[in-house]
């Protein structure tokens, strides 16, 4: 049964508004029409020339460019999925994303189409089929891997687009974002057009957007949020701004100059901006709504940002992958909001309409009530099938509930550990397992350990979280025993292997590690021993 497109909101817009600007970026605006365009060559393209045209997705090594979100759209438009790609990450880790995606045909702008991809394409599995729409000629590197069927930008747009509009699809598929897996192999989750167009719907609704907003995209396509950036925008007829990549910690000028009246990021960003003294009262009074997610926000952070958006309403938001992007929200309320905090951390909220939480204690699913603390599950529309060719791990977190009535629901076991408090809503706590997120990313510590094993040679490795103690997890450190190898090598070794944020910050030798009483590693003892050269301990 073919499946309705999340492209269709921007089709509506480039319909009803072609001549409004889609997209602003590398200084140069794009309207609706003219990114339309660039679109329906890209989905014509990949139509003709998909050597899998039963493969449901198509990857993407793209970054802030037009191509890569003319890309994204095209690879909709379709009817496949896309898989990103990001030049931050190390090639090991993008070719275990190709690889395990299975994806036949990949899309590769101007700006990744460097000795990286051609590492990347050499070490591939399989043959794929590579799209260049940004080369008006094949680049000669291309000559050296003749495994892959590669076609330049002169044969690529030589046939007349063939397709209109988004093309109904086959599969459900609308993207596949990799996460931080405990194996040391990352988990491919399954978004669906209906998870992302029940979140689409919901933020219409929330947020009211219009044609005259103007939204910031500040996350890379490889972190969920970038889809609420794209694809509410488009949808409203608005026009989506990429922050470029020098300013992204530090983006008060770029939101001055283009008066931005969305903004979406990770807390992290308020932290960094306050250190460069770009918070002062009043310095943001184009912005209407500012989204945080991905790590959990200070009070103090939320302070700050509202005297410096003083015209803005600040949401707070959380979700895994697995539930959309964001499930739960809070409104902050400069009278109400400091006091409502919980340590210091501003709360998650409460579900948004259509969605459903509930509390695993003590291996029951109870619903909220006052004061109690238990692991957070979601239900509803916005929760996603499962994991890609992974039925082990979908069985692990996700499970079907039958209620009174005898209605099956699917819910996901988030990992977090929560308390529900009336009239405000959750507070997030804790991690239930050992996975923390470090600059909005989410990372299995045991990820980092399964890497630092092996490039240890050593079975005697720990990760913690650093700092130990605070609001937000800003790197890792690293505990060995035993290991020949020098630190340098090690670190090397995981650089190769690990996306920078993942790479320990630091390594400590120690001559065993610390036992608990079970005979486990004691990571509260070992977070006590962090030693951080030129901090202070």
């Amino acid at each position: 049964m073919a499946t309705p497109s999340i492209a269709h909101g921007f089709h509506h817009s480039a319909r009803v508004q072609g001549d409004r600007p889609a997209l602003f970026i590398d200084s140069a605006s794009y309207t609706y029409a003219q990114l339309l365009e660039q679109v329906l060559k890209i989905a014509s393209a990949i139509d003709r020339l998909d050597p899998a045209p039963h493969h449901p997705t198509v990857g993407l090594f793209g970054y802030r460019s037009v191509t890569a979100y003319a890309g994204v759209l095209g690879i909709l438009y379709a009817g496949k999925g896309y898989v990103p790609l990001n030049p931050h990450f190390p090639v090991a880790r993008n070719q275990h994303i190709t690889d395990l995606s299975g994806v036949k045909l990949l899309i590769l702008d101007g700006r990744c189409a460097t000795e990286e991809a051609r590492e990347l394409l050499a070490q591939v599995a399989d043959g794929l089929t590579v799209l260049l729409p940004d080369h008006e000629t094949l680049p000669d590197w291309t000559q050296t891997l003749p495994r892959h069927r590669f076609h330049s930008q002169r044969e690529l747009f030589a046939h007349p687009s063939h397709l209109t509009a988004p093309k109904a699809s086959e599969h459900t598929i609308a993207y596949l974002l990799f996460t931080s897996g405990s194996t040391g192999v990352p988990k491919g989750v399954m978004v669906t057009h209906e998870n992302v167009q029940a979140f689409v719907t919901g933020m219409m609704a929330r947020y009211q957007p219009g044609p005259e907003d103007r939204f910031s995209q500040h996350s890379d396509l490889t972190f969920d949020a970038s889809v609420y950036d794209q694809f509410v925008c488009w949808a409203a007829g608005a026009t989506l701004y990429p922050v470029p990549e020098a300013q992204r910690m530090a983006p008060a000028r770029f939101i001055q100059e283009h008066a931005l009246t969305f903004w979406e990021s990770v807390p992290a960003v308020i932290t960094f901006m306050q250190k460069l003294y770009q918070l002062r009262p009043g310095s943001f009074p184009s912005l209407r709504w500012c989204v945080f997610g991905g790590e959990r926000l200070t009070g103090e952070a939320a302070q700050l940002w509202q005297r410096a958006a003083p015209h803005a309403t600040i949401d707070n938001s959380y979700g895994p992958t697995e539930g959309t992007i964001c499930v739960t929200g809070y409104l902050w309320q400069a009278e109400r909001s400091p006091g409502e905090c919980l340590n210091g951390i501003v709360p998650i909220g409460e579900p948004y309409p259509g969605q459903a939480a509930a509390l695993l204690v003590d291996g029951e699913l109870v619903m909220a009530q006052e004061g109690l603390k238990g692991e957070l599950c979601l239900a509803g529309s916005q929760v996603t099938p499962g994991y890609w060719n992974n039925p082990a791990e979908t069985g692990r977190r996700y499970f079907l509930r039958v209620d009174a009535s005898g209605n099956s629901e699917r819910w996901y076991k988030t990992g977090d550990l929560v308390l529900w408090q009336a009239g405000v809503g959750y507070h997030h706590l804790d991690r239930v397992d050992r996975q923390v997120k470090i600059r909005g990313y989410r990372v299995e510590l045991s990820e980092i350990e399964h890497v630092l094993r092996q490039a240890a040679g050593s079975d005697q490795v720990a990760v913690v979280g650093w700092p130990v103690s605070g609001e937000n997890v800003t790197s890792v450190v690293g505990f060995i025993c035993g290991s020949r190898q020098s630190d340098e090598a090690i670190l090397a070794e995981c650089a190769g292997r690990l996306p920078p944020y993942m790479v320990p910050r630091h390594l400590q030798r120690l001559p065993q590690l610390p036992l608990n009483a079970n005979g486990k590693t004691d990571l509260r003892t070992l977070g006590s021993l962090v030693v951080i050269p030129g901090q202070p301990s």
